[in-house]
């Protein structure tokens, strides 16, 4: 079950959005929203005062130190805002220690330092996270960011997409014969169960085998669930867009994949289908590195 559920808030008008991601993948199961805000410290202010080409003059750093501070209040208040108004329109009851009442319920709080560094280590105590898709255009972090809490975080991370998230009755299963795909369809678990069709959809890549999705399908079967194997043909497509593409056709609400990548030389580096996933995804997506 998704108990707890960390819930990135930025303060942008994308915070929306992730709130709706968040409560849909938490209402089954009488969640609680655990929503974060993460505001820079005092170091990471002035580092960025220093920056602007302001001639050195000391005056204009405590000035423009003193502009950061401010915007990053007003940055706080509009995430806690958010929240307030999102509670409030859905009638969400604030709850701040466990076990709390037997519905979902949420609370809201704030820390201080690095946004990713503080995100990675907030999320390992949480079932799931849940975060902006889309990279930096769409209101979240940047694709270099967001890779790093899907590679380091060790929790299942789910991308809100713009568009109003819904609760998951039909779920698509990005399969691959790889340990990420299987820990990933591990995580989505809870939310798999809530669904009631499953397709399990494996694509050719060049010089590889196709997958055994069948296998996976028996899983399920196992589990009770109502789920059946679809072999998509990319054509001239390429396999990322045309797995997309098939999730849109089958009207999902859901998408589940591991996430391909490594780190090389303090760079991350993702696959061609992780990487369209994180730049623009049109629904939900779960993945699990």
């Amino acid at each position: 079950m998704l108990k707890s559920v960390l819930v990135h808030l930025r303060g942008t008008k994308a915070d929306t959005a992730v709130l709706a991601a968040a409560l849909q993948a938490a209402r089954p199961f009488a969640g609680h929203l655990e929503c974060l805000h993460i505001r820079p410290d005092l170091g990471e202010l002035a580092s960025k005062a220093a920056l602007v080409e302001i001639d050195e003059d000391s005056n204009a750093i405590v000035l423009m130190l003193e502009r950061l501070q401010k915007e990053s209040s007003e940055t706080a208040q509009r995430a806690s805002d958010a929240f307030a108004n999102f509670c409030k329109k859905e009638s969400i009851l604030r709850a701040e220690i466990p076990p709390g009442p037997d519905k979902t319920n949420a609370a809201f709080r704030e820390d201080i330092g690095n946004e990713v560094d503080r995100l990675i280590v907030q999320a390992r105590y949480h079932d799931l996270v849940v975060v902006k898709g889309g990279g930096e255009h769409a209101g979240g972090l940047s694709l270099y960011d967001l890779g790093r809490v899907v590679m380091s975080a060790g929790r299942p991370v789910l991308l809100a997409p713009s568009v109003p998230a819904r609760p998951v009755r039909t779920a698509v299963i990005a399969w691959k014969d790889a340990p990420e795909a299987a820990r990933a369809v591990t995580a989505a678990m809870p939310l798999l169960a809530t669904a009631e069709k499953i397709f399990v959809c494996s694509a050719s890549e060049a010089d590889e085998p196709t997958p055994d999705s069948e296998a996976i399908v028996r899983l399920l079967g196992w589990h009770g669930l109502n789920a059946q194997s679809h072999h998509v043909v990319p054509g001239e497509r390429d396999p990322a867009d045309a797995m997309l593409e098939t999730a849109r056709a089958a009207d999902a609400d859901l998408l589940v994949m591991g996430a391909y990548g490594r780190n090389r030389l303090n760079e991350i580096v993702f696959g061609g289908f992780t990487q369209c996933v994180l730049e623009d995804a049109a629904l939900p997506v779960l993945l699990f590195h």
